[in-house]
């Protein structure tokens, strides 16, 4: 089992997640600790419930490593994997989802003459776009994570569709959370009544409209976000092999 995580990309895996916890640590602090200027209660606590959301699917991730890595049971296997699966299918949007609460630095912070000199507007935006950055990140490690399970299973050609189909769905799923006000609850709860009034939804050709034009950004954003960790993660394998095969030894 030991080996087979190894291969997965374990311990450096860990080192990453304790990195996002200690991100998301020091985001949520900014969370509570900003206020509006007039005072009152913190604008942007959702955000703390927001971020859990986010951290699901690395957690259901890291459940389908070790559930790849150590059942032997060929048939429960596949019957965890696809279950476990599809929940991380359901909980991926909320990652991408925190790009849109960028939203609310302009809706909550009074907006008044040269409002940008204020330092407190941008201790506002900041806070917000860091946690924006942080969902977009563990929407980017999650995937890769299931992402590579399926490579070793279907091969590269699967694995990349599997990736795009991914994006896809998810920016889909952004805008349903956005705008149709859906969550990951609702469909495990209510699918037949989540799919019709979906459906009644994009019968008005105007909301098609919008949908599209508004999934295109998520989509581009995340997917850019994923191509550029990949290749990035592709050339630091080439340059370990090559000192390999070259006999060079790191410092």
């Amino acid at each position: 089992m030991l080996l087979k995580l190894k291969k997965m990309g374990y311990p450096a895996k860990i080192y990453l997640y304790v990195f996002l916890v200690i991100a998301t640590v020091i985001g949520m602090k900014y969370v509570v600790e900003t206020t509006l200027p007039e005072g009152g209660k913190p604008p942007y606590l959702f955000l703390i419930w927001n971020t859990f959301l986010a951290w699901i699917p690395v957690g259901l991730a890291v459940m389908l490593d070790l559930i790849s890595a150590g059942t032997r049971n060929r048939s429960l296997k596949m019957i965890l994997l696809l279950g476990i699966g599809l929940l991380w299918l359901f909980f991926y949007p909320n990652a991408a989802y925190l790009l849109t609460d960028l939203l609310h630095p302009f809706h909550r912070y009074p907006i008044e003459s040269d409002f940008w000199w204020e330092n407190s507007f941008w201790n506002h935006l900041f806070t917000v776009l860091f946690t924006a950055l942080l969902g977009l990140t563990l929407g980017t490690v999650s995937l890769a994570s299931v992402h590579g399970l399926v490579r070793q299973s279907l091969g590269k050609f699967a694995g990349w569709a599997f990736a795009v189909i991914v994006l896809l769905l998810s920016s889909f799923g952004v805008y349903l959370g956005r705008f149709i006000r859906w969550n990951s609850w609702d469909i495990l709860q209510e699918p037949s009544y989540v799919l019709k009034e979906t459906l009644l939804y994009f019968t008005d050709l105007n909301n098609v409209s919008h949908a599209v034009s508004f999934c295109k950004w998520i989509f581009l954003i995340t997917f850019f976000s994923y191509v550029v960790m990949y290749l990035f993660r592709t050339i630091n394998v080439h340059n370990t092999s090559v000192k390999r095969d070259s006999g060079e030894v790191a410092d």
